[in-house]
């Protein structure tokens, strides 16, 4: 905490100065989720520079400048408050600077830089953006309900001649069923009535037949007489 004090005291007494010297990489370039360790390296291709330790810094979503750690040439680490030691790790190589954020949250995303303070001037990196990737918003697939109408068309209308191809032999037999039982119904009627006509026309004519003959044998003896 005091250090951070301190270094908002330089930055009120000091001239800051940025220039392309230090620079600050994100070393994953693979997709981030909550919960990942991001590692990031500060730079310093100055070697006059590269001796006065760095400073880490971030700048959240509400634009304010945070004092996260500062990071000794000598590998010594000073982190603005006991509780962020667990989730900040600063580390020191030759010329490079380097923070580690484990997990990442989402109150972690924002611009990171890295500030070397040399002669009472702050040299200032350029700034890492460092977000979470939105979460790609797809509408909701709704699957639309089916309703399948089933038809039921009775054997009696459709007929061989002109059924479709889709019925069965069942639906055949039926049809025979339907259609010749009546046919014959129907011929056995005819035959009965023709039989009867015949038989009635028969008793009539007998009845017309039966008339009186002239007696040819009286006729025949006169005729002898004479």
């Amino acid at each position: 905490m005091a250090r951070s004090l301190f270094l908002l005291f330089l930055l009120s007494l000091c001239h800051c100065k940025c220039q392309g010297q230090i620079q600050v990489k994100l070393l994953s370039n693979r997709p981030m989720k909550p919960g990942d360790s991001v590692e990031l390296e500060c730079v310093i291709t100055d070697s006059s520079l590269s001796d006065s330790g760095v400073s880490w810094m971030h700048k959240g979503k509400d634009s304010v400048l945070r004092f996260i750690m500062f990071i000794s040439s000598i590998s010594r680490v000073t982190h603005a408050s006991n509780k962020d030691k667990a989730r900040y790790v600063g580390s020191k190589k030759p010329s490079t600077y380097g923070l580690t954020v484990k997990p990442f949250q989402e109150q972690d995303q924002g611009e990171y830089y890295c500030i070397v303070n040399r002669n009472q001037m702050l040299h200032f990196s350029s700034g890492q953006q460092v977000f979470l990737p939105v979460p790609s918003t797809q509408p909701p697939t709704t699957t639309a309900a089916t309703t399948t109408r089933i038809t039921t068309t009775p054997a009696m209308t459709t007929c061989p001649g002109t059924q479709s191809p889709a019925l069965t032999q069942d639906t055949w037999l039926n049809c025979d069923f339907y259609i010749w039982i009546p046919l014959a119904g129907t011929c056995l009627f005819l035959l009965i009535a023709l039989l009867a006509t015949i038989i009635t026309c028969q008793k009539t004519r007998r009845r017309r037949c039966k008339c009186r003959r002239p007696a040819n044998a009286n006729n025949g003896k006169v005729m002898a007489n004479r």
